[in-house]
């Protein structure tokens, strides 16, 4: 007989204490991370940035010529954010112009914002602590998901992970990546748990707020066939398509064109794979780094594929592969940081590897600093 029968009172009381000792972990990575943010764009932005950028093309929405950062709420809305700001605030346009419009962007997201607005909220404000309070959701729930299906020391390392990546700047601004990580780990966490009416409402969530997580629809497909999962896992996989559904329906309705969200990509110039490898010979920072995220992290699939999950499996190929043919590079690296199999399969990695864990740990803050600057200049 275990002991754990002779004294029940023992494992409750440890698992309340290690889930209040991983919890406070986590709350933890989350906060100092997002300081590291906020000091980044709020006090180290405004006294360094004495020039304002110059654009060759088209200057992007928002910015104004001889712009310089001033703390305030503004610093976290730009890029993307303003497109954002615009779709909350004022609702969709597009017109089969070859001009840029805001129906690029999926649609949950500034409807959560508009949410906050109509409570009086500021926009900027409401887009923040949207995409920060999911971020940190998600954070707590890969922390318990990885626990629970590895050890702690794996959940600490892919909780790191995902809090310091310098790309985790895009969690905190006006951006849908805090979000879709929420999702899109709720969506695989219900499927691999058997809780597929969960599973299919997450996963439809997740298409309702960025192109790449229709990964989710042919992962739960291909799982269900391959475990020989009952036919309501497939049909969590088909009800993950929903939210893209939505909004085509939608873009049909409004615009006459169903696939508008598509065919309006075509304005945002785009480089070539050919002109990555070109930069990423050339050793330029942003090119090596979307080499190493979609090439390096393919590779660490891989070498973990018999500590993953089929379903972890699943959606870290499919992501790739959808990356690597939709043609909108620019930012590849970033969706990349938003297929959560590649963190925890660098969690487990990390785990095992500490001395490179606590090599990588010492620079992603450095570059997590250094991005939240530049972004608060518009660099």
């Amino acid at each position: 007989m275990k002991n754990t029968e002779l004294h029940p009172e023992v494992t409750p009381h440890r698992d309340r204490h290690n889930s209040r000792d991983g919890l406070i972990f986590v709350l933890a990575m989350w906060f100092l991370s997002r300081s590291v943010i906020a000091i980044g764009m709020q006090l180290i932005a405004p006294l360094v940035c004495k020039k304002s950028p110059v654009y060759a093309i088209e200057p992007p929405l928002g910015f104004v010529s001889g712009f310089l950062p001033k703390s305030g709420w503004e610093l976290f809305s730009h890029w993307d954010g303003k497109w954002y700001i615009e779709i909350a605030t004022l609702g969709y346009s597009y017109a089969d112009d070859g001009q840029h419009h805001s129906v690029a962007f999926y649609p949950l997201f500034p409807l959560l914002v508009r949410g906050l607005i109509t409570l009086g909220i500021q926009v900027e404000v409401a887009g923040v602590l949207i995409n920060s309070l999911a971020f940190m959701g998600a954070l707590v729930l890969v922390y318990f998901w990885v626990e629970q299906r590895y050890d702690t020391g794996a959940a600490k390392w892919t909780t790191a992970v995902l809090a310091w990546c310098p790309f985790s700047l895009f969690c905190t601004v006006i951006y849908t990546e805090g979000l879709f990580l929420f999702l899109t780990a709720s969506a695989l966490r219900a499927f691999e748990r058997g809780e597929y009416i969960w599973a299919g409402f997450w996963g439809a969530l997740t298409t309702a707020t960025r192109g790449p997580e229709v990964a989710l629809i042919p992962t739960f497909l291909l799982t269900a066939w391959r475990e020989k999962r009952p036919p309501i896992a497939y049909a969590a996989g088909l009800a993950s398509a929903i939210g893209l559904l939505s909004f085509s329906l939608y873009c049909g309705l409004t615009f006459g064109d169903a696939l508008a969200f598509i065919h309006v990509q075509k304005a945002w110039v785009q480089p070539t794979w050919l002109d990555i490898f070109r930069d990423f010979f050339s050793f330029r920072v942003q090119a090596v780094s979307k080499v190493g995220m979609i090439f390096g992290g393919g590779y660490l699939l891989w070498y973990l594929r018999k500590k993953l999950s089929i379903t972890l499996i699943s959606f870290g190929f499919c992501s790739l592969a959808l990356l690597l043919n939709s043609g909108a590079l620019q930012s590849v690296h970033r969706y990349a940081y938003g297929i959560l199999s590649l963190s925890i399969a660098l969690g487990l990695l990390l785990s095992s590897q500490r001395r490179w864990g606590y090599a990588v740990m010492t620079l992603f803050p450095t570059f997590l600093l250094y991005m939240a600057v530049k972004f608060a200049a518009w660099a």
